[in-house]
């Protein structure tokens, strides 16, 4: 698809971004990583955010997530201000709403895959069984049926990515958020993941990924470029 391509015709709007601001203090003096920064994500978009290095499309994303707030504009998750939301208040909607995936996959190691995608489960109040019944259908539907058991010491980088992606899908969030899920990855692993993000985003899952990776930009419903913390059409 093309960079500037619409959107997807969806229900609704997830996030609104608007002429958003983000400043950081570092030794003494403002970096100004987002500079007036404007978009919507509707639901079931497929949303590919590129740019180099330091252009702050991670720093986009995290906004988006409820992760940072903007020092100036306004970012609106289904409907509320995350601006004037408590930190506790967005921590409690990004375990139900957010499906995070990190590059470096965050998963503990004493854990099996099924203990570690049971988590946030457990962080919502779900009981064992019902804990163990819908981390299990969530490692089946990334592929890893057969991998219930294991520790990531014992997966590949590709199927600990996976892990990640059932624990992101665990509490049914409304958006999934992923910053550089390609990065640690060999090129043929990182197909799948795309593959993977294709199947789901297809079934109606919401995405949004900060990438370098071209193959994973291009594989996506749209793109949008950021460079020097603004969005380039």
């Amino acid at each position: 698809m093309s960079p500037a391509g619409p959107a997807r015709d969806t229900r609704g709007v997830i996030v609104v971004a608007t002429d958003v601001t983000r400043d950081y203090r570092m030794s003494g003096s403002i970096v100004r990583a987002l500079r007036g920064v404007s978009l919507s994500i509707p639901e079931g978009d497929f949303l590919a955010i590129t740019g180099p290095s330091g252009s702050g499309k991670s720093t986009l994303l995290h906004l988006l997530g409820g992760v940072d707030v903007p020092t100036a504009g306004n970012v609106r998750f289904l409907d509320r201000d995350l601006g004037s939301m408590s930190v506790e208040a967005r921590a409690s909607l990004r375990l139900r709403e957010v499906g995070l995936v990190f590059q470096r996959f965050h998963l503990l190691p004493m854990l099996t895959a099924l203990e570690n995608v049971e988590l946030p489960l457990a962080a919502v109040g779900l009981g064992p069984g019902e804990r163990r019944a819908r981390a299990e259908e969530r490692l089946v539907r990334v592929d890893l049926g057969d991998r219930l058991d294991h520790r990531p010491g014992e997966l590949s980088g590709g199927q600990r990515q996976r892990v990640a992606i059932a624990r992101a899908l665990a509490n049914d969030p409304a958006i999934v958020l992923a910053d550089e899920p390609t990065g640690e990855l060999d090129r043929s692993t990182s197909r799948s993941v795309l593959d993977l993000f294709r199947r789901l985003n297809d079934d109606g899952t919401t995405i949004v990924v900060a990438t370098h990776d071209l193959e994973l930009a291009e594989g996506a419903r749209r793109r949008l470029e950021v460079v020097d913390g603004r969005v380039e059409a």
